[in-house]
């Protein structure tokens, strides 16, 4: 049995790893924001973000694992990738409409008690 070395993980998942990395570093970035606009920047939330966070990069791995297993090619985990962007950007959307930010042509087909909120002026 060989040892493998110098395994990345963009030989595991490919290059849309950074695509998710990404999604998650600006959603909690605009989180932030969007507390501090809303004068509500606290840090007991912020720590529950952070643990939503890793737990997604627990799921990730999750269905690296169930991939490997099923021999799928990858399909099961861009399939995870794909959800995890998709819920991401449903986010970052939302943080956006939270900072006041006018983006009502998309935030018209969101819940009402999410967004919206810094567009009362």
């Amino acid at each position: 049995m060989q040892m493998i070395q110098g395994l990345e993980i963009t030989d595991v998942v490919g290059n849309i790893w950074y695509l998710v990395l990404g999604f998650i570093l600006f959603d909690v970035v605009t989180g932030l924001l969007a507390a501090a606009v809303e004068k509500k920047l606290n840090s007991s939330i912020n720590y529950v973000g952070l643990l939503r966070k890793v737990g997604e990069f627990v799921a990730l791995a999750f269905l690296v694992f169930v991939d490997a297993y099923t021999g799928s090619n990858g399909y099961i985990i861009k399939l995870g990738v794909g959800m995890i962007v998709a819920y991401e950007g449903l986010s970052i959307i939302e943080n956006f409409s939270r900072m006041g930010i006018d983006i009502k042509f998309i935030t018209k087909f969101f819940d009402k008690d999410k967004v919206g909120k810094g567009d009362e002026k």
